[in-house]
């Protein structure tokens, strides 16, 4: 499908509301599994590598794309679209919604899909963090800290997609604790020890470095490696931060609203919506879509 043009719309000077641009608009027509791939291989990149956002594992050998609502799934799909948990706008098949899936290594990959932990998203600190809620000892190093997600990227996962796992793996371990603490405010160490995190901004590094701090990388990745010393957790342990991983309907509508409240959420609504009527047509419903009108 060739390029949609662009046409005027009657927004201040500031341009339209932030995450409701048109970067990445060619994303909007594609409605098979390129759409998925291609979504999470320019997402879950870190310094110019794709990485497990668990482990921070890289190879394509060992990387493998998992899909939060299982593809076999299309009925779920579509009720969450009913409820409004994920916009109506969304492609109309998990396996062609990049926002439903992670990039792992198989180790992970496989865990997440035998519901022995869950991820979830926490509003007031802006992460998605790893929960081993089936006390796993292979897991233990990896509880309570931020996998390598940004709530702000443009294909991030909708948050609200965990809530449907994390009620899974729940109930495949039952005799574990129905609040598990964590502490969260922490990423996960590679993130640390591989200098992937921009402190002055937060956010991740997703380009290459630049070529006198690749030169110069091996030095001070071993330097960081060196000084850096991992934290272990456990789901059984009480960590630092005190934080309850309960589920109850407080936390999930606090989870829903900052799902739609997310660029996310705002960058679907427009690539699935139509724009092939006349300017006039397309002003009014662009006004629907950023208005909250259209879901």
């Amino acid at each position: 499908m060739a390029p949609l043009p662009l046409f005027p719309l009657p927004l201040s000077s500031n341009g339209p509301p932030i995450g409701y641009g048109w970067e990445g608009r060619d994303m909007s027509a594609l409605s098979t599994t390129t759409a998925f791939n291609t979504g999470i291989d320019q997402r879950d990149i870190f310094l110019g590598e794709r990485r497990c956002i668990v482990c921070g594992e890289r190879g394509n050998i060992v990387l493998q794309h998992c899909h939060i609502i299982m593809d076999s799934e299309p009925e779920i799909w579509s009720d969450l679209k009913a409820r409004g948990w994920i916009p109506s706008q969304a492609k109309a098949l998990p396996r062609h919604e990049p926002r439903d899936g992670l990039l792992m290594c198989r180790n992970h990959h496989a865990w997440f899909d035998a519901y022995a932990f869950f991820i979830r998203f926490i509003p007031d600190m802006q992460k998605f963090v790893f929960v081993n809620y089936s006390n796993h000892s292979a897991l233990a190093a990896f509880h309570g800290k931020a996998v390598a997600l940004d709530i702000k990227d443009r294909y991030a996962p909708f948050p609200s997609l965990f809530i449907i796992h994390e009620m899974r793996v729940r109930g495949f371990n039952p005799f574990q604790p129905t609040d598990p603490d964590i502490d969260g405010a922490s990423w996960q160490d590679w993130v640390y020890s591989d200098r992937v995190l921009d402190n002055s901004s937060g956010s991740l590094k997703r380009d290459n470095p630049p070529n006198d701090e690749r030169t110069n990388d091996n030095s001070l990745s071993t330097q960081s490696q060196l000084q850096f010393k991992p934290t272990m957790t456990s789901a059984g342990r009480t960590s630092s931060g005190g934080r309850r991983m309960v589920l109850n309907e407080d936390v999930i509508a606090d989870i829903l609203t900052a799902t739609r409240a997310s660029p996310s959420w705002k960058a679907c609504q427009v690539e699935g919506t139509s724009w092939t009527g006349t300017a006039e047509d397309n002003i009014q419903k662009y006004f629907r879509v950023v208005g909250g009108q259209e879901r």
